[in-house]
């Protein structure tokens, strides 16, 4: 479904705003007690909601993950460890050019942490800098044990993908077909009780999967669900404590609860809604889609060290002067995940797509 390529493009977009505007902007993302009503309040703070658009992501990745488990038991570990590869080593050579990065702009975050105030720089590694050889473990394997790491912050998501990766090929592999969504609509209602809101999503994009035979074109139905989808997902929490439907829901299902929720019921809604769906699929959103994993990789190296020694030499910045910085960063970011597209992700595909071939052809033992 070339539709959920276009999504995930835009998602990765989002990302990079966020992650931009919060550095050097913190004051509206740490705003809990704001009143009155703006932006933040309405749909479009899908734009730089990097928490939505990772919900996105991970139930986007419950839904293709189920469309891609293995056929048998005996398939999934081979399958687990192909995408433990999938995810580590892109992951890994991010980490290293966040380490040149870093190292080349060593002062470039502390100096904008100062300026600004902004919490984000929390987890950006200050002077002096880890080895490259502490780059290279936390980004191939210590990201995935501890689900931090403070070379690239975005890998932070890749020991999600990976558990929820085992979650989606174990149970696949175990089950059979028609005990598959009974199991992931349970596993999604367990795993949020519990908290585990980020593995609830992929049980959620892979009960959507189960049920797309059901799914049919409904424009008006889909723009309302997708609309719903990102009051409940996209919009900023934190408004002045007046009660309400939002502040209701968070009660009960905490800040994370709705994003999943909100994410799911997007893609349900992108599925049935035609004229969406074909923007999605349009060349454009195509070509993001295909950048997306190099873009959500490279964008925050470039943010903490060329982007913020240009904020520290001549911030503060007025609002036409920062989206100008922003618009050169997105650039930059956009050339960078291209190299990082033909030189990394696309001879890891190619290579993990001829492994997992070659595994499927070899005869099962005895």
């Amino acid at each position: 479904m070339l539709c959920l390529d276009g999504l995930r493009g835009v998602a990765a977009c989002s990302v990079v705003a966020f992650h931009f505007f919060y550095a050097f902007t913190p004051a509206p993302f740490t705003d809990w007690g704001r009143t009155g009503f703006g932006l933040w309040d309405t749909p479009l703070a899908v734009l730089w909601n990097g928490h939505f658009a990772v919900a996105v992501f991970f139930v986007l990745s419950g839904f293709v993950l189920a469309a891609s488990a293995p056929i048998s038991a005996r398939e999934a570990p081979a399958l687990i460890g192909l995408r433990y590869l999938r995810l580590a080593l892109p992951a890994l050579v991010s980490s290293a050019l966040a380490w040149a990065w870093l190292n080349g702009f060593p002062e470039a975050a502390r100096e904008v942490q100062a300026m600004t105030g902004s919490r984000w720089f929390r987890w950006t590694y200050q002077p002096p800098i880890p080895p490259f050889d502490q780059a290279l473990w936390e980004g191939g394997v210590g990201v995935f044990l501890t689900g931090t790491t403070r070379f690239n912050n975005p890998l932070w998501t890749m020991q999600a993908e990976f558990f929820g990766s085992v979650l989606i090929y174990g149970s696949y592999a175990l089950l059979p077909g028609r005990a598959r969504p009974p199991a992931m609509a349970l596993g999604a209602l367990v795993l949020a009780v519990l908290g585990q809101f980020s593995l609830a999503a992929f049980c959620g994009g892979a009960l959507v999967y189960e049920f797309r035979h059901l799914l049919r074109d409904h424009a008006p139905g889909g723009a309302l669900l997708g609309l719903l989808g990102l009051v409940l997902g996209a919009t900023y929490p934190g408004h002045s404590a007046e009660g309400g439907l939002i502040p209701l829901l968070q009660s009960w299902l905490g800040v994370d609860g709705p994003r999943q929720i909100g994410a799911v019921m997007v893609l349900a809604a992108l599925l049935i809604t035609p004229p969406v769906r074909r923007l999605f699929e349009s060349a454009p959103l195509q070509r993001l889609g295909e950048l997306s994993f190099p873009l959500y990789l490279v964008h925050v190296p470039l943010i903490v060290a060329p982007a913020c020694a240009f904020y520290a030499r001549f911030g503060p910045l007025e609002p036409a002067a920062l989206a100008g910085l922003f618009a050169a960063t997105f650039l930059a970011a956009l050339v960078l995940a291209t190299l990082f597209l033909v030189l990394v992700e696309r001879p890891v595909l190619a290579g993990l797509r001829a492994l997992r071939a070659r595994l499927r052809r070899r005869p099962a033992p005895g």
